[in-house]
């Protein structure tokens, strides 16, 4: 009986609707349409603009996130960056994800501030890992938006996995988190839980020769605690799932929409639109569909769309590309629209806070050999350098100087070197210095030994340096060297013998044989060492 009633009803309530149809000229229904689209978008931009004030007003003026580098893949995995003073002030926490199987499965560990000498404002994180020769990482932080200037509470910036292959819809494992939402906040079928997203894309380097990522195709995913998605009905209500897009460095009040709706009279349809209006107030003023040449997904709990990058930074509004960040703003919302008589109610069921998407992976397939150059010995200082590099642009996590016995491998001094920077590819000078106490005078060699692969592929220094230690020989840091060109040869004893005529006083190098006193002997004796 109850089952009778629920079908007559059911009938009723569709025959009332076609009545109702009836009502609506072509032109109203499209109308009507075009305000349903128009109130979603205005929830959507109002949104956006207040995330991207938080962005703007937070004045950073470092590069937030640079120098990210990695160990090469090992056991040990070590990462890590750089972040500028004003993001490290409110990031509470920060994490390094690493796949060393083709991003099949990700791990992950904390990073935290190093504070050390050379390492100031760079985060570092460690990772056990499976091993293997390829690696994949990225780095994921949670930031306090006071920080940004808004109250957004806690916000994730986050780099991403890499969709290398294009794969659609791509899985779990090839997105990163952009956006955690607490549940229970809406009804299951609209209550967002996370906003994820990844990219495809190419290395490439920009006009001022810096390295970034040209993002080819970008990938968001809204997570629904219940099923996606509610089309709606004929006459409303009507839903939108979409994920807001905007470009944090950008001066103009534009932001971009992506999503799935199907309704509103034949004007909500699934596709990537432009939305433009007032900053400060967040009014919508126009919008617009760029595309429906999106590709969609709305099974189980997700709502996933694609485009290419090319629809959105081509337009003149996007502002510069790539950005500080090479990454821009994400939010989640959900919207619901319904007839009011003539008019149109829209109403957001729920809402995200924004996240900050870093289209960033580091990538490293195989080791390329570090190198190793122009060592050198400061005598005045006790202080030893050399210039590293490294194809792969990878880190050395160890990074010795060593002095040994001359000509033996009996080393009996360490010192942790200290980088001038953070360029590995490009090359950084590593310096350590010793005091006068902890070498006693005389001649050594200085062992220059760094890895940035397991040790066993790095079993010994691979540069080495004779050096003198305090007034023995003269301190140089090449025996016979006056003129410090790296060759004792007979410039050197021109040198030494206007030296010696011109009546100076003895010096590091000009008193070769250490007597304290500048005479025939040092010029003797410097001879010997030029004939060998």
């Amino acid at each position: 009986m109850k089952t009778g009633k629920a079908i007559i009803t059911a009938i009723i309530l569709l025959y009332t609707s076609l009545i109702v149809a009836e009502e609506y000229t072509p032109e109203q229904k499209q109308a009507l349409g075009q305000k349903a689209l128009h109130e979603m978008m205005q929830k959507i931009f109002s949104e956006a603009m207040a995330a991207k004030r938080a962005f703007l007003e937070s004045n950073q003026r470092e590069i937030p996130l640079s120098n990210f580098a990695t160990t090469a893949p090992r056991s040990e995995f070590i990462v890590n960056a750089d972040i500028s003073e004003e993001l490290a002030a409110g990031t509470q926490s920060s994490t390094v994800y690493v796949s060393t199987d083709g991003q099949l499965t990700w791990q992950s560990a904390p990073a935290i501030p190093l504070g050390t000498a050379g390492y100031e404002t760079t985060w570092g994180g460690i990772i056990t890992t499976n091993d293997g020769s390829s690696a994949h990482s990225y780095l994921s932080g949670l930031v306090d938006s006071e920080a940004l200037g808004e109250g957004f509470g806690t916000i994730i910036v986050s780099g991403t996995p890499h969709n290398i292959d294009g794969n659609w819809p791509p899985g779990s494992n090839l997105y990163a988190h952009m956006v955690d939402e607490p549940s229970g906040d809406a009804s299951s079928n609209y209550d967002i839980t996370a906003v994820q997203g990844t990219y495809k894309g190419n290395d490439a380097v920009d006009g001022e020769g810096n390295e970034y990522i040209d993002v080819e195709r970008f990938y968001m995913n809204l997570s629904l605690n219940g099923g996606c998605c509610d089309e709606g009905g004929l006459f409303g209500p009507w839903y939108l799932y979409g994920v807001g897009i905007v470009n944090p460095e950008a001066e103009e009040a534009v932001a971009y929409a992506i999503g799935y709706g199907d309704g509103g009279f034949g004007q909500l349809t699934p596709g990537l639109l432009k939305l433009t209006g007032d900053l400060s107030t967040g009014d919508i003023g126009s919008f617009d569909y760029i595309t429906t040449n999106i590709s969609y997904s709305t099974s189980g709990n997700d709502m996933q769309a694609t485009a290419l990058m090319s629809y959105i930074i081509n337009d003149s509004q996007w502002g510069t590309w790539p950005n500080s960040y090479n990454g821009f703003i994400v939010l989640g919302v959900t919207v619901e629209a319904s007839l009011d008589g003539l008019d149109v109610a829209a109403e957001v069921l729920d809402q995200t806070n924004p996240g900050l998407m870093i289209c960033t992976t580091t990538s490293q397939e195989g080791n390329i050999p570090l190198s190793l150059s122009n060592p050198e010995f400061d005598s005045e200082t006790n202080t030893l350098s050399v210039s590293y590099s490294d194809g792969d642009g990878n880190l050395p996590w160890f990074k010795s100087a060593q002095i040994c016995d001359s000509g033996t491998d009996n080393c009996f001094f360490q010192m942790d070197m200290i980088p001038d920077g953070h360029t590995y590819e490009d090359g950084v000078r590593f310096s350590a210095s010793f005091d006068s106490g902890d070498v006693s005078n005389g001649d050594y060699d200085a062992h220059f030994w760094f890895a940035d692969d397991d040790i066993e592929n790095y079993p010994s220094a691979q540069i080495n340096l004779p050096i003198t230690v305090g007034s023995g020989g003269g301190g140089c840091a090449l025996e016979g060297d006056l003129n410090a060109d790296g060759i004792p040869n007979v410039l050197d004893i021109v040198l030494l013998v206007n030296l010696v005529l011109g009546g100076n006083e003895p010096g590091d190098c000009s008193d070769v044989n250490g007597d304290g006193i500048l005479n025939v002997l040092d010029i003797v004796l410097l001879v010997n060492i030029v004939l060998g």
